[in-house]
């Protein structure tokens, strides 16, 4: 699925990650206050991430995180993984762990969390 264009233009083309949080913080606000980001140095965790079930606010964080220079990875990549997140959340799987997404600037090392991470990339379901 092609992103449309007019979204990613609004955004600029690179974000320090204090940057990319307040921009990132602000489109969580409506999620509660505990749902936040965090810039890591081996990831960006998103507490409270399976409340956002918007694919479109998604990818938005997603390229935003791209933007930082933190990644190499795509959002489509990234929102992939932030899907499985969601889908394990909703279906009771390790709810405890899917909760929050910790999307690593180089792929997820778990096996489980990668397999299913490419399925969904592939497929475009994100």
């Amino acid at each position: 699925m092609a992103y449309p264009d007019e979204l990613f233009a609004r955004l600029k083309p690179s974000y320090t990650p204090e940057e990319a949080k307040e921009r990132i913080d602000t489109i969580l606000e409506p999620f509660g206050e505990n749902c936040r980001i965090q810039f890591r140095k081996t990831d960006a965790e998103i507490i409270d991430s399976y409340l956002v079930d918007s694919q479109t606010l998604r990818h938005l964080i997603c390229e935003i995180i791209h933007r930082t220079g933190l990644t190499e990875r795509s959002y489509e990549n990234l929102a992939a993984e932030w899907m499985v997140h969601n889908v394990s959340y909703d279906a009771g799987v390790f709810r405890a762990d899917a909760k929050d997404v910790s999307l690593d600037y180089n792929k997820d090392p778990r096996a489980a969390v990668k397999l299913a991470t490419e399925v969904f990339d592939i497929l475009n379901i994100e």
